[in-house]
């Protein structure tokens, strides 16, 4: 039986993480739609020791930047594929672009972090960078309908609408063993995410004199800065547990009294789709967030939004921190499934690959 076709999806970081998260599911699910998918994941012990990679069976190469053209080159050479998928393309990318030019890519924008940067020499290369990269590729895939609408706007591309879905995990029961409600935030702590305003809010909860119990998931760079703003503000009931693995952090969103998701109105988050959002709705907990880009997308209209302040999250905290706990929200997550994505991007790519019925190198 002939395959649909062949696709390569080159993924750096571990397989067991998020990073690689995208591109692992979307081979499952090609395969099970007849196309001969593979993965390249970096050669590392984690990579192969990894339960992925007993599933996946991807191909390896070196990361090193003296290595990686040539490395993965030897895995285009032999596998042949008519389409090869890069996620947040940059320099590697680029260099692989133009060392192939026969090959068909697809790039895919999952955030566009351009808009971080400040106006200078920087931003400039980047922005032409990613402008070749756009008119380069042979399909261009957002995970934002904002980001669609953008990349249309400024590179006169249309772009393939192909946003996260569900964690492929099992939600374990609530235990109800806490003995005060608490609330929970979670995410990497990243220049340019939001977890300040959850910090903040507590800060607003503790000149009331109505301090709760919040606890955020996650580390990263602004950790200790977070850590010393509580300090500062005074509280006594914020914690910060930093990464947990992922059985003990999904244990945690179903013991949540609610989930709260900070989110400010800006084109990085608008340029995004927060996988969180994704968790947060399979625990079933109910959701504090903001309106903001692909939030209601995923969440629907059972969330509770409200202004993305510290105000406006510390007001809807209390209110429910001071309720009974609240039934399982049902949120839909019903076309939200990795193999649902895969038959739309299986349908796109089929398309592209009609008109010549082969590749193209």
């Amino acid at each position: 039986m002939s395959s649909a076709g062949k696709i390569l999806f080159v993924a750096f970081g571990e397989l067991s993480k998020t990073g690689c998260l995208r591109a692992y599911h979307l081979t499952l699910e090609l395969r099970r739609l007849g196309w001969d998918a593979q993965i390249a994941v970096p050669d590392t012990d984690s990579n192969r020791q990894s339960p992925q990679s007993q599933i996946a069976k991807p191909y390896f190469f070196d990361p090193a930047a003296v290595k990686f053209r040539s490395s993965v080159g030897a895995i285009l050479k032999e596998f042949g594929p008519d389409f090869v998928h890069m996620l947040n393309p940059k320099e590697k990318a680029f260099l692989l672009a133009s060392t192939f030019p026969k090959t068909r890519f697809v790039f895919d924008w999952e955030d566009w972090t351009t808009f971080m940067d400040k106006p200078g020499p920087v931003r400039w290369y980047k922005s032409w960078r990613d402008r070749w990269l756009v008119r380069r590729a042979d399909l261009v895939i957002s995970v934002s309908q904002w980001l669609s609408q953008y990349i249309l706007g400024h590179f006169g591309r249309d772009s393939l609408y192909l946003p996260y879905a569900c964690l492929e995990r099992q939600f374990p029961a609530p235990t109800h063993r806490l003995e005060q409600p608490i609330a929970i935030g979670m995410g990497s702590m990243h220049a340019g995410w939001d977890h300040d305003l959850l910090v903040e809010a507590a800060g607003v909860l503790k000149n009331r004199d109505q301090e709760c119990l919040i606890r955020w998931i996650g580390s990263g760079p602004e950790l200790e800065l977070c850590r010393r703003r509580a300090v500062e503000l005074g509280l006594r009931k914020f914690q910060f547990p930093g990464y947990l693995d992922w059985d003990l952090m999904l244990s945690e969103l179903r013991e949540a009294h609610c989930l709260v998701f900070p989110i400010r109105n800006k084109p990085l988050n608008l340029a995004r789709c927060p996988f969180k959002c994704f968790q947060f709705a399979q625990a079933g907990r109910p959701v504090i967030a903001s309106d903001v880009g692909e939030v209601r997308a995923i969440l629907g209209d059972k969330a509770i939004y409200v202004e993305p302040t510290p105000e406006g999250l510390a007001d809807a905290i209390l209110n429910l921190m001071q309720q009974p706990r609240r039934p399982d929200v049902a949120y839909d997550l019903s076309n939200h499934r990795w193999e649902h994505r895969a038959e739309v991007l299986s349908e796109c790519l089929l398309r592209l690959r009609a008109p010549l019925g082969t590749k193209r190198g």
